[in-house]
């Protein structure tokens, strides 16, 4: 059963002053993700510097600006004491801008018991993802390959493999980024936001362009989380229906992964193949599941050795691949060995309380408001650290600043009940179905 929700006007001030003007940069810096990463950080960083400079009381109150904050300085520590820093000084780059950004990115995405901020970042998220669809059906329908360049100035490039994975290294992260966007879709559909039916079309083309390619990505862990957050977002919508038919379609794939009589003739090749390379160790590409094994097997192995401070950024690649015969991975495939193999256990501790606990403010807060943008945004970054059991995607930076603006408009939903948990009661009370 669907319901909207409605900003709530309250009868006093806010006690913060909406941050306008930082805001306009992060939102500027989320509609060029698509395009390129360079003006995208660009535009964080200088939305970062001002959200600090008007909002630098409000941060420092909240503690955990102090563990974000730590969590930088260890990023950066851990690059000095690695095995080889003339990998691990770059490497530290993919950790400690982005941890010194959230803090900021909350402060000013918060509204005070508005969703209007939330709500505009999803829009520009999924208006760019337009852009990623666009490169991504080009490369299936037409063989799009290459770089897209406007007179002097190069845009972005376009893989061209036979997977699609349009302006990504690989299909396994551009399926990530479709699930976030299809969640981010998703919630602003449930709000009511695509009441026009300019707006409708817009979410329905999103919504079904999406899924299909999605589906095309032949992305197992992509078709997973995907399924995950869909379980959970018709859960909490009470639509069993919807859950027992994904359910039926779930089981048949499996059946036809088996090659139980008669499944593969009603499931598609594309489905059923790739399901089947997860148990066969003969599988190539590290497709099969005895593949990354070998890989969380050497992840663990490298955390035992060096279980404080690890071996530095960028270290599994070159160690793992130095192996006789030589391999060729650029990362564990689980984003969580990763960090205890590279940053060390501590630092993966950090960042585990760090999520977990912006995740369950966030949870609190969407209970409290039931604001649709919220759960969509929510299960976005459910799906997301799921997926970081078999896959290492935050490696990419536009995927971890696109995670870290995400992170921080939830965060910031934690601290809209902190600053007026009047007007949280009040947009609870005004939600309806």
């Amino acid at each position: 059963m669907m319901f909207f929700s409605a900003p709530v006007v309250s009868q006093e001030l806010p006690p913060h002053p909406l941050p306008s003007r930082p805001r306009g940069w992060l939102l500027g810096a989320a509609a060029l993700l698509p395009v390129n990463l360079a003006p995208s950080l660009l535009l964080a960083l200088v939305g970062t510097i001002q959200g600090y400079t008007c909002c630098g009381k409000r941060i420092l109150r909240d503690p955990l600006f102090g563990l974000a904050a730590l969590l930088s300085l260890a990023a950066v520590g851990v690059a000095f004491v690695g095995e080889d820093w003339r990998l691990s000084l770059p490497g530290m780059f993919n950790y400690w801008p982005f941890l010194l950004m959230l803090p900021a990115f909350a402060a000013v995405l918060a509204d005070c018991g508005s969703p209007g901020g939330r709500r505009r970042l999803a829009q520009v998220l999924v208006l760019g993802s337009g852009l990623m669809l666009l490169l991504g059906w080009g490369e299936v329908l037409w063989g799009w390959q290459g770089h897209l360049v406007l007179g002097p100035l190069w845009i972005t490039g376009v893989a061209g493999g036979e997977r699609p994975a349009a302006a990504f290294t690989s299909p396994n992260i551009l399926a990530i980024y479709l699930v976030i966007h299809l969640c981010l879709a998703a919630g602003l559909g449930w709000e009511g936001v695509g009441r026009s039916w300019l707006g409708r079309a817009g979410l329905g083309a999103m919504l079904g362009l999406g899924s299909l390619l999605l589906l095309l990505t032949a992305s197992r862990n992509g078709w997973g989380v995907g399924g995950l957050a869909l379980v959970i977002g018709l859960a909490l919508r009470r639509c069993w229906w919807g859950i027992g038919l994904l359910s039926g379609l779930g089981l048949a794939s499996l059946a036809a992964a088996w090659d139980w009589p008669g499944w593969r003739a009603v499931v598609p090749r594309l489905i059923w193949s790739r399901l089947a390379d997860t148990f066969d160790p003969q599988a190539l590409y590290f497709s099969s599941t005895a593949n990354r094994l070998d890989a969380w097997h050497f992840a663990l192995q490298m955390a035992r050795e060096r279980p404080l401070t690890g071996w530095g950024w960028q270290s599994f690649a070159a160690l793992y691949n130095a192996q006789d015969p030589p391999e060729l991975l650029g990362h564990c495939h689980n984003l969580y060995l990763h960090l205890a193999a590279e940053g060390g256990i501590p630092l993966l501790l950090g960042h585990l309380i760090l999520w977990g606990w912006i995740l369950a403010r966030g949870w609190q807060a969407w209970r409290r408001s039931q604001e649709s943008v919220l759960l969509g945004m929510l299960l976005a970054l459910t799906a997301f650290f799921v997926s970081g059991l078999l896959d290492v995607v935050m490696l990419d930076g536009r995927v971890h600043l696109l995670i870290t603006l995400l992170l921080g408009a939830v965060w910031g939903a934690g601290l809209e009940q902190q600053d007026d948990p009047v007007a949280g009661k009040e947009q609870a009370q005004r939600s309806h179905y």
